[in-house]
């Protein structure tokens, strides 16, 4: 420019980049920076967007799937109950029979085993019903050990009083079936005043089958069944006492089925659905033994 005074205006401008004065205030690359820090925050926002909307998707997926069930919560359920429960009268009846077929072909050693199994079980029972985790291989070594057991005596027994067996297995079904229907029926319920009878009688029933025992081997009472052979008003001794112990039998189940249902209120562990068939499995094989020792009474007489 020609004009000095512009000359000297110009030369107090900056310059761009490209070679042209700049206004006041000017800062090279600033522009380049307010674009910059522009798209930034436009990005900024726009991944904040994109994350609140998935955000929103996921909540809209957990909204429309369905509700968690006992199931997925790790919770007992009765199902859990009945797959445990038939777990364990599975591998019952499997040991039972390969029992039976032993005492068959071996008396001798039929006889071994099924004291063998008498004792383990009640070891098992024992170590199951005191120890506070609950051990599912613990359980169903029970179950195996009083299969060999039953097995065993229910050859003896069968040997003695032919087709006695199939009639205890059915009674036993029938006692099981009825006590179950009524409980899911509502028209039995457990109570304290039940579980203390319960106690009672069962405490009763070994004091007797003791003394039983102690009488016949010091030979005061000479009867095949000991007291159990006595007569009461005509009726042997054993029979009133196994019609009792079956009704407690009962009771006790009844006992059984009011844990499971209030373990599936509460919302207990899945876990605890063995412990729940181990306690239904305990009161059923006694059902059976005291309904195998009633009819044998009634055979005798």
């Amino acid at each position: 420019m020609a004009n000095p005074v512009m000359n000297s205006l110009e030369q107090t401008f900056d310059r761009t980049p490209a070679g042209y004065p700049a206004m006041p205030g000017y800062q090279p690359g600033r522009q380049h920076a307010d674009s910059d820090s522009q798209a930034s925050a436009q990005f900024a926002g726009g991944q904040a967007a994109a994350q609140q909307y998935q955000s929103f998707e996921r909540l809209e997926e957990a909204y429309r799937a369905p509700a968690a069930d006992a199931v997925d919560r790790g919770l007992m359920t009765y199902d859990d109950v009945i797959v445990k429960t038939g777990i364990l009268f599975a591998l019952l009846v499997v040991a039972a029979a390969a029992s039976w077929m032993l005492t068959m072909a071996n008396p001798a050693m039929g006889s071994t085993v099924m004291f063998g199994g008498v004792i383990i079980g009640f070891v098992l029972a024992m170590v199951n019903i005191f120890k506070k985790q609950i051990s599912p291989a613990l359980v169903m070594a029970y179950a195996v050990a009083e299969g060999v057991f039953l097995g065993s005596l229910s050859s003896v027994m069968e040997f003695v009083y032919p087709g006695i067996v199939i009639e205890a297995v059915i009674a036993t079904i029938a006692v099981v079936g009825t006590t179950l229907a009524l409980f899911a029926s509502g028209k039995v319920r457990n109570s304290p005043k039940i579980q203390r009878f319960v106690l009672i009688g069962l405490i009763g029933i070994i004091v007797f089958r003791v003394l039983s025992m102690i009488l016949s081997a010091t030979g005061v009472v000479r009867a095949p069944l000991g007291m159990e052979s006595m007569t009461f008003m005509g009726i042997p001794l054993g029979v009133i006492v196994g019609v009792v112990a079956v009704l407690l039998g009962a009771m006790a189940l009844i006992g059984d089925f009011d844990i499971a249902q209030k373990g599936v209120q509460h919302g207990v562990p899945s876990v605890f659905a063995w412990r729940v068939a181990f306690g239904v499995m305990v009161t059923v094989i006694w059902l059976y033994v005291e309904i195998l020792r009633l009819l044998a009474i009634l055979r005798e007489n």
